[in-house]
């Protein structure tokens, strides 16, 4: 059943039953009334749900929305330091590919000028002292100037990598500490949301709550005025149809009984009328009647005297022979 709404109850109207009951259609009164009552229960219930969250907030359970994924910060600072130190390796490996590219180099280089040496005639060697002395020292620093650069390429790298692997790991520190933090303060904002949520929640709901009891008290008395008027009215509307069913009724009786009378009267009197034509007539047709028979008596002395005179004649003639 739809429930019911303040309009609907400002603007119920029943019908009329027949004539000859009071009050309201019964079927339709009842239907109302049923009406009123879910309305009533919805109201109650609804009341009893916003009471049963009111409580449930104020039982301090954890808001879904409040939650802090803290776990998906950890691997996000984590996976940022894998990356960094992976770069940092990189590049020590880097490095060190080049100190020994360059140790290659310079032994190469030893290699080269030994079997230069050692290729070189002994002509030449005997004829002039001088430059092979010369050269075994060029080829000297040239070694050790291999060998510097390779050890400070090597010193380099290493240098490098231990610069690399500080800065990442001062900036994985700086990152996990940056990640606490916003986690801290992401963790009290979103306190502060719960607490901030669940004190709205319980004013909403207390809100709610008297609304709903307001209303629900408002449609009942609103229902029971309504339903009060309707009675009154039913009332007075049956107690105005029944004055006016005996008004109408007596206003019948007495214009059949006068037309009763009319009837009677005018029967009455055509009666008379009647009566006085059929004897008038009776009267006539007697008259008439009488005269008849005065012409058949009449008639039937004539008849007889004219027979009797024939006879006499016929009677003359006989005994007369001349004739």
């Amino acid at each position: 059943m739809t429930p019911l709404t303040q309009a609907d109850v400002h603007n119920v109207a029943f019908s009329k039953p027949p004539i000859g009951k009071r009050g309201y259609n019964e079927d339709e009164v009842d239907q109302f009334l049923d009406m009123v009552e879910d309305t009533i229960a919805a109201l109650t219930e609804q009341n009893e749900s916003l009471r049963q969250q009111l409580e449930q907030a104020g039982s301090g359970q954890p808001v879904a929305a409040g939650k802090v994924d803290t776990d998906a910060v950890r691997r996000e600072v984590a996976a940022e330091y894998e990356r960094k130190l992976a770069e940092a390796n990189r590049r020590v490996e880097q490095a060190a590919s080049e100190a020994a590219d360059a140790r290659r180099e310079a032994a190469e280089a030893k290699k080269a000028l030994e079997q230069k040496a050692q290729a070189k005639p002994a002509a030449a060697a005997a004829s002039t002292p001088t430059n092979t002395t010369d050269t075994t020292m060029k080829a000297a620093r040239v070694l050790e100037m291999a060998n510097q650069m390779a050890e400070q390429l090597s010193a380099d790298a290493e240098r490098e990598a231990k610069t690399l692997v500080a800065d990442a790991q001062a900036t994985a520190k700086q990152t996990v500490d940056e990640a606490n933090a916003q986690a801290s303060r992401v963790k009290n904002q979103a306190n502060e949301e719960s607490t901030k949520i669940l004190a709205d929640a319980k004013q909403t709901a207390q809100s709610q709550l008297a609304d709903a009891k307001q209303r629900s008290e408002t449609m009942v008395s609103e229902a029971e005025a309504k339903a009060q008027k309707t009675v009154a009215d039913a009332n007075d509307r049956a107690e105005k149809t029944v004055a006016q069913a005996n008004t109408e009724a007596s206003q019948t009786i007495q214009q059949a009984n006068d037309k009763a009378n009319a009837l009677q009267a005018d029967a009455e009197r055509k009666h008379t009328e009647t009566m006085a034509t059929v004897q008038k007539q009776q009267a006539a047709l007697e008259a008439r009647i009488a005269e008849l028979r005065t012409f058949e008596r009449e008639y039937r002395t004539r008849m007889r005297a004219f027979l009797e005179d024939k006879l006499q004649e016929l009677s003359g003639d006989q005994m007369d022979p001349k004739k």
